[in-house]
């Protein structure tokens, strides 16, 4: 029997040979085989938010996840053997080898560009399940790259954008669980009922409040829209965003820095991704000193890809209540 027949697992070899004729099947318009999914109730059983039913021999020991999904098991126990996507860690040393709570060191990382995926390294990692969230209803991994993956190992999604927060958080809860999470993974909902309730009533304290979250570079700024997860969530929460007019992009508006200021609001929400400047980058920056948000030191901070777990949203939902309590008006209406 071939090492790269059907009913064997994807080994190195296997992958390196077979990688190639996958590919050129996929382009000839050919079908390539997949690996047999169990039926039977000694099966591991998944129902997706793409509407699939993930399967697979066994429950999936070695999972390889897109970096917030990888955040969001891991919260809850599911040590993930890879992770791929948009790396945004913070600062040096220690600390940029943490990525939401996931330990880099302990993991593969099998890319850190968003969409792309390193196929070699999945190969060799033999998967038994890769999970890839949906963005309206989109994969993360290019559509090029998403066909093979397919062949390497069953392939789980859960909606993290077209949902609310609370629907996306248990989804991965419920995801977790399937995979056997060493935490229980309703351990944190009382906490996150209670963190949300508090915000609410915080936000209603403070209705007047303009809060507007923004993502900076060296040519300005990105004003946030309703496509971010959490704008749409704190929106929903009666929190009095300022939201940009429909444009080509559904997350954000780019302004330049001589338009820094069109939209004037009494609190910033800076992006602490490593994508955005942070406040010791700006010092210097004149302009943004000069806006009245930050000159009243009325700034907080927010991910816009946000740990979708339990837990994790009670600490942004105590934070961002936090923050709103310390802001006071600053513009005049």
């Amino acid at each position: 029997m071939s090492p790269c027949s059907a009913g064997s697992r994807w080994s190195r070899r296997c992958f390196l040979t077979g990688v190639t004729t996958v590919a050129g099947a996929l382009a000839a318009g050919c079908s390539v085989r997949s690996a047999p999914r169990p039926n039977g109730p000694r099966g591991w059983v998944f129902r997706d938010d793409s509407g699939a039913t993930v399967g697979a021999p066994r429950r999936p020991r070695t999972v390889v996840a897109y970096s917030t999904a990888a955040a969001a098991l891991w919260d809850y126990g599911v040590r993930v053997a890879g992770v791929y996507g948009a790396l945004q860690t913070q600062g040096g040393g220690a600390d940029a080898a943490v990525l939401g709570g996931v330990d880099l060191h302990r993991v593969t990382v099998l890319g850190r560009t968003w969409g792309q995926i390193n196929l070699e390294m999945l190969g060799n990692l033999s998967p038994d399940l890769v999970v890839d969230p949906l963005m309206f209803g989109a994969h993360h991994i290019e559509a090029n790259l998403l066909g093979i993956v397919r062949k390497l190992a069953p392939v789980a999604s859960v909606e993290a954008y077209g949902v609310g927060i609370p629907h996306a958080v248990r989804r991965y809860a419920d995801l977790a669980h399937a995979l056997g999470a060493g935490v229980p993974t309703g351990k944190g909902r009382g906490q996150f009922a209670m963190s949300r309730s508090n915000l609410k009533t915080a936000i209603a304290r403070r209705r007047g409040l303009r809060v507007v979250f923004a993502s900076v570079d060296s040519d300005g700024l990105r004003i946030a829209r309703q496509g971010w997860p959490t704008v749409r969530d704190l929106q929903d929460l009666g929190l009095n965003v300022v939201i940009p007019p429909e444009g080509e992009s559904v997350f954000a508006q780019k302004l330049s820095w001589e338009e820094a200021d069109r939209y004037p609001c009494d609190l910033i929400m800076l992006d602490t991704r490593t994508s955005s400047l942070q406040l010791g980058q700006l010092r210097g920056n004149s302009v943004w000193r000069a806006l009245p948000a930050v000159r009243a030191d009325q700034i907080g901070a927010w991910n816009p890809e946000p740990t979708l777990s339990y837990g994790a949203m009670a600490r942004v939902y105590d934070s961002l209540a936090t923050c709103l309590s310390r802001a006071r008006p600053l513009t005049t209406r």
